[in-house]
């Protein structure tokens, strides 16, 4: 994804500039880039008016492109209210978040009074069926990389597989420092994932530490969920981080032993870990602080994944490097 920063009008045209020709490489029609357009202003406009400024990322998937508005403004006390037209708390015609909402083919709000808002949408390349299916229907799994400020190409990188038995696997990479030689390691790592995404988790890792022996290296983390036996197996090398909430309790951090995919792996080990059949997963590069606590924020956790990611990038992202945030539910796919 990349990212603008909304603090003044321009920053908003900006915004919109690039989602649109972004939505045009990826074979958006005239009609869908143009609706795009008016939600990227409308976001825009809003971070601005309502949060006093905040951050507009934009990403694309298959046949779909997404746009996260966060801010940390005071946030909305009655969301529905804000959301019908003709509301405003600035003056305005107040058809922005409406406007957006009819939009999108996916919409999610998260807003707190005092802590701010975050608002995802979602808009598939085509009205054909099978897009409109693709693009909206899996609410169980959302993530986003970032790359370092000032640079093009991020070093950070993550890859899921969903098996025929109901089985999810995560994989993540954090190419060694930031930049294009990053993005290289990153790019290698998740290419072997790919070809090696069936084999258990220390498997994996494996593999991929013997992919990535011509880069600078990594750390790579895998989850494999398995809903049947409501665990989650983790293997990781490195410094990424992952945890699993389960409602009711304690937060579980998950264990990564010490070393660099491709030059230093002195032992790859999984352990497994329960996360009940409503748990999440949350796993992040070191781009993101791990003081982070979901009981702060009442509700995220039941609320989009796409929002738990925007929140904790929002409010945790060091800004000093590459960034990356998945969240995944552990019930079946």
């Amino acid at each position: 994804m990349f990212e603008v920063l909304i603090n003044d009008s321009s920053a908003v045209a900006e915004a919109r500039r690039r989602a649109v020709a972004l939505a045009v490489a990826q074979g958006f029609d005239e009609v869908r880039a143009g609706q795009l357009a008016i939600a990227a202003t409308e976001l825009g406009t809003n971070l601005l008016k309502h949060g006093g400024g905040g951050r507009l990322l934009v990403g694309h998937g298959p046949g779909c492109l997404a746009l996260l508005a966060l801010d940390r403004g005071p946030g909305m006390a009655d969301v529905g209210a804000c959301l019908a037209d003709g509301f405003s708390s600035a003056g305005t015609a107040g058809n922005g978040l409406g406007a957006v909402r009819r939009l999108a083919q996916r919409f999610h709000v998260a807003s707190w009074p005092g802590r701010g808002t975050a608002v995802f949408a979602c808009f598939v390349r085509s009205g054909s069926p099978e897009e409109v299916g693709r693009g909206t229907h899996d609410d169980t799994l959302a993530g986003l990389s970032v790359p370092k400020p000032g640079e093009q190409a991020c070093g950070d990188g993550w890859a899921a597989h969903d098996d025929a038995d109901g089985r999810r696997t995560v994989f993540m990479v954090d190419g060694l420092g930031h930049g294009t030689e990053a993005a290289v390691a990153a790019n290698e790592a998740l290419a072997q994932f790919q070809r090696s995404r069936h084999e258990p988790p220390t498997q994996i890792l494996h593999a991929v530490h013997q992919a990535l022996r011509h880069t600078r290296g990594g750390a790579v983390a895998v989850a494999r969920i398995d809903p049947a036996s409501a665990t989650v197996a983790f293997a990781g090398l490195g410094n990424i981080a992952a945890t699993v909430l389960v409602h009711g309790a304690q937060a579980r951090r998950m264990v990564s032993h010490n070393g660099t995919a491709g030059h230093n792996a002195r032992k790859i080990q999984a352990f497994d870990y329960p996360c009940g059949h409503d748990g999440l997963l949350v796993m992040h590069s070191d781009g993101i602080g791990t003081g982070w606590a979901l009981d702060a924020y009442p509700g995220l956790p039941r609320m989009h994944p796409m929002l738990v990611a925007g929140v904790l990038y929002r409010d945790f992202v060091r800004g000093r490097d590459d960034a990356t945030v998945v969240v995944a539910r552990t019930g079946r796919p």
